[in-house]
């Protein structure tokens, strides 16, 4: 059995897709890209679509989910694993029936696990982010050397405390986590007053400040320390890649630890991370 892997395709407002891979067996959480951006993204870490065995769906919104890839997903006779509340706000598009229709549509719970692939095993975290329900995992990836565990939190506007309680029992080995905005760039754009305030909201998407506080606590001493951060969902607008990495990295060295950190683009993947190690591909 090989090491499991994995890599971002893309994150931010305009489209969102995570590759993960064990051996032959590919899987994305989340696909808000057209088909043929997909395969681009693909071709461009050595994979295809052809591979992709199963996508697993976080939330609705359309940077998480293109429905005209639903189409893709039928003629592929890929599998969604999505929550039965998503099955509902999708029950009026007619890609999405067909899908249901096709034996296609796989309904995960809300708690407990469920696997995928039968090499990926995921616990749900509801998130509180406004396009109910919302889902984070902590995903365990049975694989080489080690079976390996991955935090996967991409939309949330705060983080619960259940969520600190399931990450840290008995912690991971990577943490995929927003980094959205910084607070002040947030402020003083041109955005509508609406879309401010949703953004900041509890029920909006993570500060760096909001992260950092988060990553702070999930390396404190005695706890399982991840190997690498990977920052999602970085606002163009609102934010900087430097400026979120910078105050990441600053956490990492006032906690005393050996977590590395990279930030995601919007418009092409990002390395290629070995879960159960710190080396990695491009």
């Amino acid at each position: 059995m090989s090491e499991a892997r994995l890599c971002v395709l893309g994150s931010g407002s305009r489209g969102n897709a995570c590759l993960l891979s064990c051996g032959e067996r590919d899987l994305l959480i989340d696909q808000g890209f057209s088909g043929r951006e997909l395969e681009r993204r693909l071709g461009q870490v050595g994979r295809s679509i052809e591979r992709i065995g199963a996508v697993v769906l976080t939330h609705t919104h359309a940077d998480h989910l293109n429905r005209a890839f639903l189409r893709v997903m039928l003629k592929q006779g890929i599998p969604l694993y999505c929550h039965q509340q998503h099955a509902a706000q999708l029950a009026r598009d007619a890609r999405f029936i067909r899908l249901a229709r096709a034996g296609l549509v796989r309904p995960y719970p809300g708690r407990g696990r469920f696997e995928v692939l039968e090499r990926f095993e995921f616990a749900p975290l509801r998130l509180p982010h406004d396009c109910p329900p919302t889902f984070g995992f902590v995903i365990e990836a049975a694989a080489q050397p080690r079976p390996a565990r991955l935090a996967y939190l991409a939309d949330l506007g705060h983080v619960p405390e259940g969520v600190f309680e399931r990450i840290l029992q008995p912690g991971v080995d990577v943490l995929a986590l927003e980094f959205n905005h910084d607070e002040e760039m947030e402020r003083r754009s041109r955005r509508a007053a609406s879309l401010i305030e949703r953004v900041l909201g509890p029920q909006g998407h993570l500060s760096n400040r909001q992260a950092c506080d988060a990553l702070e606590r999930l390396l404190a001493p005695g706890e399982r320390m991840a190997h690498s951060l990977i920052q999602l969902h970085i606002s163009e607008e609102c934010n900087d890649r430097r400026l979120a990495f910078s105050s990441a990295v600053r956490v990492v060295e006032r906690m005393g630890g050996a977590t590395r950190v990279f930030s995601t683009s919007q418009d092409e993947p990002g390395r290629v991370h070995y879960l159960s190690c710190v080396s990695e591909e491009h």
